[in-house]
């Protein structure tokens, strides 16, 4: 068995104090095969996943983020001082080279919407972390054969797929390189000397940079390196290493200045009640549920059967006393954890360092220091997992060398172990990214896995809308499943997108119907989403009172889809009234051209197919024509004036005549309409310039 450590250096026990890890620097040639050993298995496993959809959250991140489109000064400006959920939500989260890496993916590699060029980057990534892994190993266990199993074991472990099956995990896998590099350079950078000690530092620096633009836990790195430095270094001068957290702290003060200055100038969100319930428990409640879910992380990185990629409420049920004994158990495995790391600092010195990486690692996330966007996720794991599968490791070693008294065998079955170990993580792996392929099936598998989660449910749901009209009894199922779980929760802490979804579900039953049977759908639907307008107008009021304690008078819109279906069932309940009131809010904060047409509906319903001409023209000019907005006005024309002059008929094609009289006197008064609306919503930039092109192009009357 092949030794990195100096000659000098005495064989550890599990009664003796282990010294500082060797300085030599390894050879890789032998190394070598080992790494490609690893990445090959981690390649077969996730195989099957460089087809999977772009679905989940990549659709947001990557497909809606208009910045990543192309390579533009423009749109590398944006990405440096804009947030990471660019147009779509407010998190005030900060990830510029996440999304730099979209931008390369999309525009630079040409990839666009095809995924495969997206998971191979991914995986690429990956593989660049397990041969960084065991390079860890290599250095804290000074055993080739530990550093091979702890970068297999973490290499191809199925909790770790949400990080490289899912895109928008690149976050994880770039804040990982940056911390677990950022180590090794901090280590080497103190063993090297004269040019080769600032190399050191200035790549340090350069990973450390890495880590924290790709995501905020990158910050955990000078953590990281003191824990290394109280092990081993205790008697190191301290000149001798402040170098190493200098170059640390300047690109750490540089991403905190930015993202305080992206801060200050963008309105504030709320995290929803529903993502992580410990927003609404008491301090304790929280905490000691907090500390329950790392005995889930534990239990996950042992058992990977059951994986979710959501753990909304009501999936992880907050801490009901001392007779809930899951979480009593978590708490005496996390004390136990402690006691033992306590112990092993003057024994075995890597057992401590690696209890204590875990939880610093995942302190950011842990929910115990501070409440942040989600209770559980299996992402926030991906680098301190890697503490586990080290502890997992050293047990196994230790095991087998006791066992060795009894059976000689045992040594020789290390290996063989740590081998069937992995195949297992990785046939799991493997059969996990079939989860990963269509939206389908990621939520039809976390249903199965978090019943009790209303988000599994009301996103299944729409993934069953989008399946077709087969699905729909389905949808809508799931959608008062959703609904049922969240019946108890108050307005104020609830979210309005389940009471969307489902309403959208049972409009659609009722289309699916005779009209005499359909009333009762939309009746259910209409009762379903006023809940839910109550639900958004408290969630808005809520954001708009943090914003201004915050010296920001910005607020939210809410929840747009709510408002379409607002509008879409009242007027099949034949009040074209009442739409129009849901679907003139929606059309001022969403440019889906669906507001457009359904308020056109409206005015037809109300007998003024006028002012429904005019309502598609002012959504054509606030938010440019669509061929939907053009077939719905020619539709209008046809009907109501089929002798006049609207419609020009061209090669079998039926087009809008702009020079008929009766045209034009709609193209101005939804001109002044817009201009109008520009102005009421305190844009009077906007209503200026298009009163002018109403003028000076159409010739329209001024006002």
């Amino acid at each position: 068995m092949s030794k990195v450590r100096k000659p000098s250096t005495p064989r550890t026990t599990a009664h003796s104090v282990t010294p500082a890890p060797a300085a030599a620097r390894p050879d890789w040639h032998p190394h070598a095969w080992r790494i490609l050993a690893v990445c090959a298995l981690a390649l077969l496993a996730w195989s099957n996943s460089f087809q999977g959809a772009l679905i989940f959250d990549n659709a947001t991140a990557i497909l809606l983020d208009t910045r990543v489109r192309a390579a533009t000064a423009e749109n590398l400006h944006l990405i440096v001082n804009e947030e990471y959920w660019y147009n779509n939500m407010t998190t005030g989260l900060y990830r510029p080279l996440t999304t730099l890496t979209y931008l390369f993916n999309y525009a630079v590699l040409g990839n666009g919407a095809h995924p495969a060029g997206y998971h191979i980057v991914n995986f690429l990534l990956h593989a660049v972390n397990i041969a960084v892994v065991y390079w860890l190993g290599l250095l804290v266990l000074e055993d080739t054969t530990l550093a091979w199993a702890l970068a297999g074991l973490w290499g191809v472990h199925p909790i770790l797929t949400e990080s490289v099956s899912n895109v928008v995990g690149r976050a994880d896998l770039l804040a990982a390189f940056g911390v677990l590099a950022g180590l090794i350079c901090h280590i080497s950078a103190t063993r090297a000397g004269g040019r080769a000690n600032i190399a050191w530092l200035a790549v340090l620096a350069a990973v450390a940079a890495v880590g924290v633009f790709a995501k905020e836990s990158g910050v955990v790195l000078p953590g990281i390196m003191l824990l290394y430095d109280l092990t081993w270094r205790r008697t190191t001068a301290w000149r001798r290493l402040a170098p190493g957290y200098v170059a640390v702290a300047l690109p750490i003060a540089w991403f905190l200045y930015l993202r305080a200055a992206l801060q200050a100038h963008i309105p504030l969100g709320r995290t929803p009640f529903g993502d992580n319930p410990l927003l609404g428990a008491g301090f304790w409640t929280a905490r000691i549920t907090a500390v329950q879910v790392i005995g889930k992380y534990l239990w996950l990185f042992l058992w990977p059967v059951h994986l979710s990629v959501d753990y909304s409420y009501n999936a992880v049920p907050l801490f009901a006393g001392w007779q809930d004994l899951a979480a009593i158990a978590a708490l005496c495995v996390c004390a136990a954890a402690a006691v033992l790391a306590i112990r092993a600092f003057g024994t075995h010195k890597p057992v401590f360092f690696f209890i204590a990486f875990f939880f610093i690692t995942l302190a950011p996330v842990s929910n115990l220091v501070i409440l942040i966007g989600s209770i559980m996720a299996e992402r926030f794991v991906y680098l301190p997992s890697v503490a586990i599968a080290a502890c997992i490791v050293i047990v196994l070693r230790a095991a087998c060398r006791h066992l060795s008294s009894r059976w000689p065998a045992a040594v020789r079955a290390e290996r063989a172990v740590v081998i069937a170990i992995c195949l297992a993580f990785a046939a799991r792996t493997f059969a996990r990214n079939f989860d990963w392929h269509d939206d389908l099936s990621l939520w039809t598998s976390t249903v199965a896995t978090v019943p009790a989660s209303f988000k599994a449910h009301t996103t299944l749901a729409s993934a069953l809308v989008s399946a077709g009209p087969g699905e729909l009894d389905h949808a809508v199922s799931e959608a008062d499943r959703a609904l049922a779980i969240l019946d108890s929760v108050p307005d104020d802490y609830s979210t309005p997108r389940p009471y969307a979804t489902a309403g959208l579900c049972d409009r659609l039953k009722g289309d699916s119907l005779p009209p005499a049977q359909g009333a009762a759908w939309y009746r259910k639907a209409l009762a379903v989403l006023e809940r839910g307008r109550r639900v958004d107008l408290a969630e808005r009021e809520q954001i708009r009172l943090l914003n201004l304690a915050n010296g920001h008078r910005a607020g939210a819109p809410g929840w747009m889809p709510l408002y379409l279906e607002l509008g879409r069932v009242y007027l099949r309940l034949s009040d074209p009234q009442k739409a129009l009131e849901p679907l003139s809010y929606g059309r001022l904060h969403s440019v889906d051209p669906d507001f457009s047409i359904e308020m056109a509906r409206a005015w037809r319903a109300r007998g003024d197919w006028q002012q429904a001409a005019i309502v598609l023209l002012e959504g054509a000019i606030l938010y440019s024509s669509t061929p939907k907005l053009a077939t719905e006005l020619v539709d209008i024309y046809k009907q109501a004036a089929p002798t006049g002059c609207a419609v020009r008929e061209s090669a079998g094609a039926s087009s809008i005549n702009v020079d008929c009289p009766m045209v034009h006197e709609h193209v101005c008064a939804a001109s002044l309409d817009v201009a109008e609306t520009y102005r009421r919503n305190g844009q009077a930039a906007k209503a200026d310039t298009a009163l002018r092109s109403a003028v000076r192009d159409l010739g329209c009357p001024g006002q």
